[in-house]
């Protein structure tokens, strides 16, 4: 992996959400190894428990897999993770709990989970060339009862429903979530929040989305990544800094006839940070492959211009234009 001795300047890959479930996991990541290699810092979002205990919940649906998945995370060098989403306890409290266990054991940091309301509000913090980098993350897709409490494991609540009035969000959540962010900042140089929120399948942004968005920056987040609508989502710049609303799927190891061509495609965003500043923001195009192994896409490629027109019409109308340059599309540059 990249080199992590000197300083100044340090590069992060920032991916989607991220579902290994197949044979030979360790080699998922084959075909974008370069692109993860070139980075101090990888992070990308664990989707569901990888554990073989628990029972399924019902009304929904529900996914878990073998813990040798995370063979493929350890391949990939995934550095963190966000292990907080609508799935992660499909199958109860007890695998939730273990893969966080395992985790812990195979040393990938891990975001908006725990075994109480503070542990899952606790950063993931990665210090690379005297770099220290915090990732949050809050759920907004929030199945009943999976918020953690002081006395229950579960994930960093922020709750949406129709019945809160615009924005939808619960206030004491987002109150909360602002002042996590207050207090983790002066531990951090540049801090990241994630979200698992929005509309599956949608290019179309929730209010819920964007306030929260904009709270968190307005508390001191440096960098927005969202996870979960399993397509890609529009760009906005606010008060300078980047809200990348949604990445797409890195790998979806699951079928499901209501999953449209689109759940195939991605982006990988690279983050510069120098000077303890993100000082340059891009992101290449990626495809899964008809064998669930994503490509990072080149120029020749058809769907590269696809993405990237995709991505340009869509953050168009959050206000960002994005910029062209060679195989990849500049969204801050200095």
């Amino acid at each position: 992996m990249a080199d992590t001795t000197g300083g100044g300047r340090l590069h992060l890959a920032l991916a989607g959400d991220i579902e290994i479930n197949r044979d030979n996991p360790e080699k998922v990541f084959d075909r974008i190894l370069p692109e993860l290699e070139k980075a101090d810092i990888r992070f990308g979002g664990l989707e569901a428990s990888l554990s073989e205990k628990g029972a399924a919940v019902t009304g929904k649906i529900t996914m878990r897999h073998h813990p040798r998945m995370i063979e493929g995370y350890i391949a990939g060098g995934f550095d963190t993770v966000a292990f907080a989403s609508n799935h992660c306890m499909d199958y109860g409290i007890e695998p939730f709990v273990e893969t966080m266990a395992l985790l812990e054991k195979r040393g990938i940091a891990f975001s908006g989970s725990g075994r109480n309301i503070e542990e899952a509000r606790t950063p993931a913090i990665i210090e690379r060339k005297g770099i220290r980098v915090g990732f949050l993350t809050h759920v907004l897709n929030l199945p009943m009862g999976w918020g953690a409490n002081p006395n229950k494991a579960g994930v960093a609540p922020l709750r949406e429903d129709p019945l809160f009035g615009p924005p939808y969000l619960n206030e004491e959540e987002l109150e909360a979530m602002a002042e996590t962010i207050k207090s983790v900042r002066p531990r951090v140089d540049i801090l990241i929040a994630t979200f698992h929120w929005g509309s599956s399948q949608s290019r179309t942004l929730t209010l819920s989305q964007q306030a929260a968005a904009h709270t968190a920056i307005d508390a001191g987040a440096d960098l927005v990544i969202g996870q979960h609508p399993h397509i890609l989502q529009g760009i906005e710049i606010y008060n300078g800094k980047a809200i990348c609303y949604a990445l797409g799927n890195l790998v979806l190891d699951h079928d499901h006839p209501m999953f449209l061509p689109t759940v195939k495609e991605s982006i990988i965003v690279r983050c510069v940070i120098e000077g303890k500043e993100v000082r340059r923001l891009s992101f290449v195009p990626v495809l899964i492959g008809d064998d669930g192994r994503p490509s990072i896409l080149s120029g020749e490629d058809e769907k590269f211009g696809e993405i990237m027109a995709t991505m340009q019409k869509i953050s168009k109308k959050l206000g960002t234009d994005l910029k062209l340059t060679g195989e990849e599309a500049v969204i801050i540059g200095p």
